[in-house]
């Protein structure tokens, strides 16, 4: 029987940065800007998610949908993965879908590359644990030793593997821990971040590795039904500032483009205290947008962000306008994911910093797909 995340709960770490496979949809998101020994700067972005199954005929399904996909019927496996992506039943068949995204960002020449990687628990080919942080798919993998975390992922050419030093305690968002996202029941998540990981490895682009050292950014939600059918998707913030703050902000969208009351922030000061930010102490104002090709999703790239009680205001411009990751092979949903450049003051003190932007629903709507 699947739970919802309907009231606050304890949080245990680092048992919480496993599985937690009494809720039906979970996320292990992780994001960074990095720089290498000749001054290249680099971008990634690395997400594993995790969604259970209701029915075997769903199951089947996405696997036939897999088998196909050698003569490329794409519009099958859409419809595939968009029967398991309904709103969740009570009841589930103990099998879970296991979707790694990656990108990587050459900033210097306003480059990327997209990767994905689907896989489900039946004989292991992917999963997660549940009492530590270990989660993979397929060759994929993301997990901790000795308080280290490690990931490594890998496709054609292009490389990640990254250790991650947390040098904050873990961040609750929203009311300790759990964040609304709709009226109703259950409709939220329990959501955490580790703002502030010091971050060293490897980087291959095109068959060339980089030694690289950055920070990076994590975040985890984890819940059933998360995303109501009446909001169309979420503007997601995660910034990191040169003064040692970071900011992570969720406008939760209405399908008028307004922001929705449930929209909220964390603002993490440089001792790990937090002050959690409610809609209303918001204000995000769009300067430009960018209109896919492919999916003539119109995005925006470029930011005004004030938050009055923190005498903040952040002018965030995208790094790559064409920074959209059309889904093909796993989840089927597209969505802009991106770096971006922060400047702007925090009680008139002058402040730069970067980050990552996530956009979801612009190209499709994403109520109840979560």
């Amino acid at each position: 029987m699947l739970h919802r995340a309907d009231h606050i709960i304890p949080f245990s770490f680092p048992k919480d940065h496993g599985r937690h496979s009494q809720f039906g949809t979970e996320w292990w998101y992780l994001s960074g800007r990095l720089g290498s020994e000749f001054g290249t700067d680099w971008a990634y972005h690395f997400t594993i998610f995790r969604r259970v199954f209701k029915r075997w005929s769903y199951l089947a399904l996405v696997a036939l949908a897999i088998s196909v996909k050698s003569i490329r019927n794409v519009e099958f496996f859409k419809r595939s993965f968009a029967r398991m992506l309904e709103n969740h039943e009570p009841r589930h068949i103990g099998v879970e879908g296991y979707v790694g995204h990656l990108s990587i960002t050459n900033i210097k020449e306003r480059d990327f590359v997209f990767f994905e990687r689907g896989g489900t628990s039946l004989f292991k080919v992917a999963g997660a644990e549940d009492n530590r942080l270990s989660v993979w798919v397929k060759d994929w993998r993301l997990w901790e030793e000795d308080g280290l975390a490690h990931l490594v992922a890998q496709r054609e050419d292009f490389a990640i593997a990254l250790d991650l030093l947390s040098l904050k305690p873990p961040i609750l968002n929203g009311s300790q821990g759990l964040s609304i996202k709709g009226p109703g029941p259950g409709e939220a998540s329990y959501h955490y971040s580790l703002a502030s990981l010091k971050t060293t490895g490897t980087i291959k682009w095109y068959g060339k590795a980089h030694q690289v050292s950055g920070i990076s950014f994590m975040d985890r939600e984890f819940g059933t039904s998360i995303l109501p059918k009446s909001v169309v998707g979420w503007d997601w913030f995660g910034l990191i500032l040169d003064n040692g703050h970071e900011l992570m902000i969720s406008i939760i969208r209405s399908f008028d483009g307004t922001m929705a009351e449930t929209s909220s922030g964390t603002m993490v000061f440089p001792d790990g205290a937090t002050r959690c930010l409610v809609a209303k102490d918001l204000n995000v104002e769009v300067i430009e947008k960018w209109t896919s090709p492919s999916t003539s999703a119109h995005y925006p790239v470029h930011w005004i962000i004030k938050v009055e009680p923190l005498n903040l205001a952040l002018e965030i411009l995208a790094l790559v306008k064409e920074h959209e990751l059309v889904s093909v092979t796993s989840t089927t949903i597209n969505y802009w994911e991106g770096p971006v450049n922060v400047s702007g003051s925090i009680s008139g003190q002058n402040v730069k910093g970067h980050g990552h932007v996530e956009l979801v629903g612009y190209a499709e709507s994403a109520g109840g797909k979560f």
